[in-house]
């Protein structure tokens, strides 16, 4: 029955990647985002946040969202959201017990930029642009080394990457003091 369930729990990992590497491909055609609609950005943040406060309250992490609150962005709500998840669990991933993130929304000139913000280990600036390659990783001691541990596949940023340019916006990545910030923008409502 192990074996069973042992096989079951990869095929749905190598499921999840085909589902991945296909909405990549379909990014890399040029698709964008259609189902447009002004949203009030912190409350879509709010939203993917709930998603994750069982894991949020097993290690004492806390979320916390500041910057623009009122801030309207036209978008696809499930791709934001899929974008939010994806930056969230790697924070999460890369964050000690009793940890704080912090998400800040911006204005920018017509765009609203999402910056979340984790301590953790530093990132070397060579490796901040590559961030946002698919099954780039920075390096071992970063991942977990137990493998039954899956906490992803190496495509998470390289979503959030598409997502960004499905929308007409970019990503960025920082690593200064201790604290990794990695964002995503996004068009304003007007």
């Amino acid at each position: 029955m192990e074996v069973l369930q042992s096989n079951l729990e990869e095929l749905e990992r190598l499921r999840s990647i085909i589902n991945d590497m296909l909405f990549l491909a379909r990014a890399d055609q040029g698709e964008s985002a259609t189902s447009l609609a002004s949203a009030c950005v912190t409350e879509e943040i709010s939203k993917t946040i709930e998603f994750f406060e069982f894991v949020l309250d097993e290690s004492g992490m806390n979320v916390k969202v500041e910057g623009d609150v009122q801030a309207r962005a036209f978008i696809e709500t499930a791709l934001f959201r899929r974008a939010m998840t994806n930056l969230l669990q790697n924070a999460i991933q890369h964050s000690g017990a009793g940890s704080q993130i912090r998400v800040l929304v911006s204005e920018q000139p017509s765009q609203i930029q999402v910056a979340v913000s984790n301590p953790g280990a530093p990132i070397e600036e060579a490796h901040l642009p590559r961030l946002f390659d698919r099954f780039y990783r920075v390096d071992a001691a970063r991942n977990d080394s137990d493998p039954s541990q899956h906490h992803g596949h190496g495509l998470g940023l390289a979503i959030v990457k598409a997502i960004a340019k499905m929308h007409g916006g970019s990503v960025f990545a920082r690593s200064q003091g201790g604290v990794t910030t990695i964002g995503f923008s996004v068009p304003a409502a007007a």
